[in-house]
């Protein structure tokens, strides 16, 4: 008896199944990749105008509050610019009304605890959404929430 020579009926089609499978695999590590870099950069940019705002706001001073505490005598030796909440809550919020980072965000917004904690460091957490870019068009899952803070000193005045 002889042995047939040509391919064996069983096996036709079974290499597509698997390059499609590989492929499946291979696009779903790419869209994991572009999400996860999209949210990274977005964390990163975000933070640039955190602190930005945040040394915006270190550099803002409360003028009642800091008359108040040295009692009308003008600044002691080694004092530190007077930071209150309203007033770092305030230059945050005319500092990105002005600055130009913003522009590819949905939108930024400054969140609890935006403030100051002990009357010299400005305290700064702003958060916006990112949409994952393949992802969201395939599942329509939602924007993703980032949030960053943001610490600033202000200066001392000798």
């Amino acid at each position: 008896m002889r042995a047939r020579a040509g391919p064996r009926r069983g096996d036709e089609g079974q290499i597509s199944l698997l390059l499609i499978g590989y492929l499946m695999i291979v696009l779903l590590v790419v869209f994991t990749a572009v999400s996860a870099t999209a949210v990274h950069l977005a964390r990163h940019r975000l933070l640039s105008v955190a602190d930005g705002a945040a040394l915006d706001a270190a550099d803002a001073l409360d003028g009642r509050r800091f008359y108040a505490e040295v009692g009308g005598a003008g600044p002691g030796p080694d004092r530190a610019v007077s930071l209150s909440t309203a007033s770092v809550r305030s230059s945050v919020t005319a500092y990105l009304a002005a600055a130009s980072d913003v522009e590819g965000f949905a939108g930024v917004y400054p969140v609890e605890p935006t403030g100051s904690p002990d009357g010299s460091t400005a305290e700064v957490t702003l958060e916006t959404t990112v949409r994952l870019p393949l992802v969201s068009v395939l599942i329509g899952d939602g924007p993703l929430t980032v949030r960053v803070t943001a610490r600033a000193r202000a200066r001392q005045i000798r």
